[in-house]
């Protein structure tokens, strides 16, 4: 154990004091922060993300004149001009686009002319606005009054969602729920990858420096190979830590500063409901994050994020230790990360049922649960399959552990010689 201890603290400390590591520690959660910053800034300021434009219409018809309603980022105007001059209109700036209607036979026709390709949600602006005339002008003539018809277009729904747990009931939010799955479930698929491939990358180095052969003059072939992958461990798990203090303690500042910015009032985030959805669905998203469990899935998320890398970096370390170089790689990188790629594909199918029968046991298995089970955890998972799901991904790091260590022993040592599938096997049962 001491050994592992040593080998586990030289990989630790080699990569800790790089100046690469000190910098992108720092100032990755400030670059996260900004970003995101950015992005909510202008999701609550929709002057600055959507224009206000004007659109002329040209009604030959006559039917829709004034009747189509102006909202925040569409303005209408009226009137009755040739191609020539929507050309001469559109030339000088003062109309984002030309909206001419036509009839034919018992059909309407419509016609959007602009300098521009129009946006789809510009375009569906439009369409919701005369298609509401339409149906408003059917209602009417079956006898339904405009003052009813203003009653209906009022009337909206609105669902407030609450889960029945084992603690009792709590409430909910879909939209929160789903974004802190999918960034769990792809920050831990990012720090399998990066630091697996750090542990393969460092093996190879050692192999092709023969730097291994005096190392294992000292110390046995899987006490090398378990310091590395743990002393890896180590390196990022600790840059996750500063990440996570220096994001929580960044956040609060850039969050006041852009509420500030985008005049919001921090007192609405509290009150939910239709105060809430009527400045939009970003506060009332911002809102729902108050009620999930963050310390759970937190210390779960550290859990599957060592399980994880441990599972696979003892594969990946299996794969260093078999070639001589990167390039020969490729042929046993693809089984390994099959797994993490088709987890990470399914990841909205399982955000759309993430109690039915394919998360459950896809959150069982080592190789998917680290992702499946961190998407599944906001929604709600019984206590049950946590445990279950836990003691399987134990058990899978020491079964790959035994396997990376059986073909590592040889690997290691093994030179000039691209291994076989076949070759590999046989090293998992060669005696010693």
């Amino acid at each position: 154990m001491h050994k592992i201890w040593l080998i586990c603290k030289r990989e630790y400390v080699t990569r800790v004091m790089k100046k690469s590591f000190l910098l992108m520690t720092l100032l990755s959660p400030l670059l996260i922060v900004v970003f995101y910053g950015f992005i909510f800034y202008f999701s609550f300021n929709k002057e600055l993300a959507d224009e206000q434009k004007t659109i002329l219409v040209n009604d030959a018809t006559g039917f829709f004149d004034n009747k189509l309603e102006t909202s925040e980022n569409i303005q209408f105007k009226y009137q009755a001009i040739s191609l020539d001059s929507s050309k001469i209109a559109l030339d000088s700036k003062n109309y984002y686009a030309i909206l001419s209607i036509n009839k034919q036979d018992d059909h309407y026709t419509y016609q959007l002319l602009s300098n521009e390709q129009p946006s789809l949600s510009t375009l569906s602006a439009i369409s919701d606005k005369l298609e509401k005339v339409l149906k408003d002008k059917h209602l009417q003539s079956k006898g339904i009054e405009a003052g009813i018809l203003k009653e209906l277009n009022d009337i909206s729904v609105q669902i407030t969602t609450q889960k029945n747990t084992e603690t009792g009931i709590e409430k909910g939010n879909s939209g929160a729920t789903t974004i802190i799955g999918f960034i769990g479930a792809f920050l831990i698929y990012f720090f399998i990858f990066l630091y697996g491939v750090q542990v393969m990358k460092g093996v190879i180095e050692e192999k092709t420096n023969r730097i291994v052969e005096v190392i294992i003059s000292s110390v046995k072939p899987f006490q090398l190979m378990l310091g590395k992958i743990t002393g890896i461990a180590m390196v990022g798990f600790t840059q996750f830590s500063i990440w996570v203090i220096l994001v929580t303690s960044l956040s609060g500042p850039v969050a006041a500063l852009v509420m500030e910015m985008a005049n919001i009032d921090p007192s609405a985030l509290a009150k939910g409901g239709k105060e809430i959805s009527m400045q939009g669905g970003n506060l009332e998203l911002l809102s729902g994050f108050s009620h999930i469990n963050i310390p759970l899935i937190l210390s779960l998320f550290v859990f599957y994020f060592i399980g994880g890398y441990l599972f696979y970096g003892a594969l990946f370390a299996a794969v260093g230790s078999a070639v001589d170089n990167e390039t020969d790689t490729q042929q046993f990188m693809l089984p390994i990360t099959l797994p993490l790629i088709f987890s990470i594909g399914i990841a909205q199918t399982v955000i759309n049922a993430p109690g039915s029968q394919l998360a459950v046991w896809l959150s069982m298995i080592p190789f998917s649960s680290p992702i499946i089970m961190m998407i599944r955890l906001p929604f709600g998972v019984p206590t049950s399959e946590i445990i279950a799901s836990m003691a399987f991904m134990i058990a899978g790091f020491l079964a790959t552990t035994w396997f990376a260590g059986r073909i590592y022993r040889i690997g290691i040592l093994t030179y000039g010689k691209k291994p076989s599938y076949q070759e590999l096997f046989k090293w998992l049962f060669r005696k010693n």
